[in-house]
């Protein structure tokens, strides 16, 4: 959309909701569950800045009604991306099965296998009763579902990803979704992921904006929410690896449930936006599940990420294991929740929780918040965190072999780096995102 065009907009309203949904040609009843939502959203309050989870953030930015509108998909179309941006895209990183989309538009066939990915509409037609059950609003706080209800009214570019039981062997599946976004303009992307019983699979999910917008004044607003289900005795190892346009501003409720004995090993990754606000809700429901839990942020510019974690134990023997990192530089601030709870029925539970900051600079700013919620007895639960600039003696040592102090920093960092870089179980990636942090190091970092 050229600079002087006058983008085209569209109210946060039923009417908005309909000519969406006659867009998508979608059944009546997710049409209704829009409707809802919508409803709900305005009976709810916003978020008080009283509550710890919220106070840290000015969660107003995220508000649609100031300055922002529903960006339909006739609107979308109207921001090209260039070829290089779609070869940046789709070229695959190794043997991955790559699934590629711009703004809901398909840029790669949808034709992984064994596993399906397919819009959700086609998805709502063709499974109506599993699908609705996944997108019900249930085990939200009222304050999430204040934003999160957005996400279920609006949702233009909805994905349902569905391995089937007892599948391993798979090649990696990697999900690419872009979206060129008009400034002042809202996306709500949505995704479902349900992995079967006794299944194994490497899911690898990426989130992308870019803006056509001139200057450093012009947001966009990325409301996304995802839906993560573990079947009984299954396996998943997923990374989200976000990069949002540094104007964005981005809300995600990210949520995993996992079955009796299934196991989750989940890496996010924030890179991008300049405001972004996560919450990552780990629900280990069936007795004998494990999750290890890592997630990484690198800062920089005047970034703001507020990430908060929940690791529910609602059932006996289940184990969780969360390390969090942030390496932050110039005048990036990091905030980071954590709460560990712990269900009466959930006995013989064993969780931990690790946040570790890395500031890159004097004007970088890292907050911890641990808490827990304990309500069984015989529990084994721990938390620890530590916030802190750049080791000199590590720094020492390395100068001490001959190594200038520039290069014994960035050796530093990406050491600090690395334990969460491991975990990406993919290694054509662990390579692209190791290069891409050391090259995002500011000289003095």
């Amino acid at each position: 959309m050229a600079s002087g065009d006058k983008p085209m907009t569209a109210p946060f309203d039923a009417t908005t909701i309909d000519r969406l949904a006659k867009r998508l040609g979608e059944p009546a009843w997710l049409t209704e569950l829009r409707r809802q939502a919508l409803a709900r959203h305005a009976e709810l309050p916003w978020p008080h800045p009283s509550d710890d989870i919220w106070r840290r953030t000015d969660v107003t930015l995220l508000d649609p009604a100031r300055g922002f509108a529903p960006a339909a998909p006739e609107l979308l179309t109207k921001v090209a991306l260039s070829d290089a941006q779609i070869a940046a895209c789709t070229r695959p990183l190794g043997d991955e099965q790559l699934v590629a989309r711009v703004n809901g538009a398909w840029l790669t066939e949808a034709r992984p296998d064994p596993i399906t990915v397919e819009e959700l509409q086609a998805a709502a037609h063709a499974h109506p009763e599993p699908v609705r059950r996944l997108l019900e609003a249930d085990g939200f706080t009222e304050a999430e579902q204040k934003l999160t209800s957005l996400n279920a009214a609006f949702h233009h570019d909805g994905l349902v990803v569905r391995v089937p039981a007892h599948c391993s062997g798979a090649r990696p599946l990697r999900l690419v979704r872009v979206f060129a976004v008009p400034p002042q303009q809202a996306v709500f992307p949505l995704t479902v992921i349900t992995i079967g019983a006794g299944s194994a699979v490497t899911l690898i999910d990426e989130s992308i904006s870019v803006s056509d917008a001139p200057g450093p004044g012009a947001p966009h607003l990325v409301n996304g929410r995802i839906e993560i289900v573990l079947e009984q005795g299954s396996s998943l190892h997923y990374v989200r690896l976000q990069r949002l346009d540094p104007r964005a501003r981005e809300f995600l409720l990210q949520r995993a449930t996992l079955a009796q004995g299934a196991s989750l090993t989940m890496t996010n990754i924030t890179l991008g936006a300049a405001l972004s606000k996560a919450h990552v809700v780990t629900k280990l429901a069936g007795s004998g599940a494990t999750a290890k839990l890592y997630g990484f942020v690198f800062g920089h510019g005047a970034q703001h990420v507020d990430q908060h974690t929940l690791q529910d134990h609602q059932a006996p023997n289940t184990v969780s294991d969360l390390q969090f990192r942030a390496a932050l530089q110039d005048k990036s601030r990091m905030v980071y929740t954590g709460l560990i709870r712990i269900a009466k029925a959930a006995q013989q539970t064993n969780a931990y929780q690790a946040n570790h900051n890395l500031l890159l600079s004097r004007t970088a700013r890292a907050e911890t918040i641990p808490m827990l919620e304990i309500l069984a007895d015989d529990v084994q639960c721990k938390h620890g965190a530590s916030t802190g600039p750049i080791d000199e003696e590590q720094a020492f040592y390395l100068m001490s072999r001959g190594i200038p102090r520039e290069r014994a920093q960035r050796l530093i960092v990406m050491g600090f780096i690395e334990p969460i870089i491991q975990q990406v179980a993919f290694p054509p990636l662990q390579e692209r995102l190791r290069r891409e942090i050391e090259g995002s190091l500011s000289d003095g970092g």
